[in-house]
């Protein structure tokens, strides 16, 4: 199964420091090494954009898509270029994660949004919502429709040949969205939403995130 990680953009809260090549104050290793222990028997493609050279670089022998629009266009893009119709985890470049979530993430279907239990979230976050079996039926941004409802937080298996036919097309039609925004929910293959809070999983978006995970881990 592929893998394609996206990390197109500036990330200017961190000065433009690409979020691959953060330490994770825990380990020391970067998120970028974190990621290819945790899919080490999968094809990875990393989708770079501004100052790809410096993960290029460090990193030279894994299979890289350059987005030259990274500037002017989000997520949906940079996936565009790297997806087919070939199963495939869709991870954003921006998570500390351990194996285990891969694993569980694996065992627990074809086709899988991973969602955690957050009060705290900005009106960015994308929320899902889900029926009694774990189906999702929407994946929508603002106010929260309902407060059970969890946050996709950049992690995506996708086995559906349908599905990824038409979040391709999608991603190409509507570019500047985020690419959980772009997914069919209607293609008649399910997508389940797999509640992973248990496992460690921290974003790194602003020093105070990097600070905040410093500060658990000295705790």
């Amino acid at each position: 199964m592929r893998v394609i990680i996206l990390a197109a953009g500036q990330a200017v809260q961190l000065d433009g420091y690409n979020k691959l090549l953060i330490k994770d104050p825990l380990t020391k290793k970067t998120i970028l090494d974190m990621y290819l222990e945790a899919f080490k028997d999968h094809d990875i493609t990393v989708v770079l954009g501004y100052r790809a050279i410096n993960v290029m670089h460090e990193y030279s022998d894994l299979d890289y898509v350059y987005n030259s629009d990274w500037a002017i266009s989000n997520s949906s893009h940079s996936l565009s270029l790297a997806l087919n119709e070939e199963p495939c985890f869709v991870i954003s470049g921006d998570l500390f994660i351990e194996p285990d979530i891969i694993s569980a993430i694996d065992k627990a279907g074809p086709d899988i949004i991973a969602t955690i239990k957050r009060d705290s979230r900005t009106l960015n976050a994308l929320n899902v919502s889900h029926n009694s079996e774990g189906i999702v039926q929407e994946i929508y941004q603002g106010k929260l429709k309902k407060v059970t409802d969890p946050e996709a937080i950049g992690i995506y298996k996708i086995s559906s040949k349908s599905i990824l036919k038409t979040w391709r097309s999608n991603c190409l039609e509507h570019r500047n969205l985020f690419v959980g925004q772009n997914l069919n929910l209607d293609s008649g293959d399910p997508i389940m939403h797999l509640d992973v809070s248990k496992f460690r999983l921290q974003e790194v978006n602003t020093p105070m995130d990097y600070l905040r995970i410093i500060s658990e881990n000295i705790s």
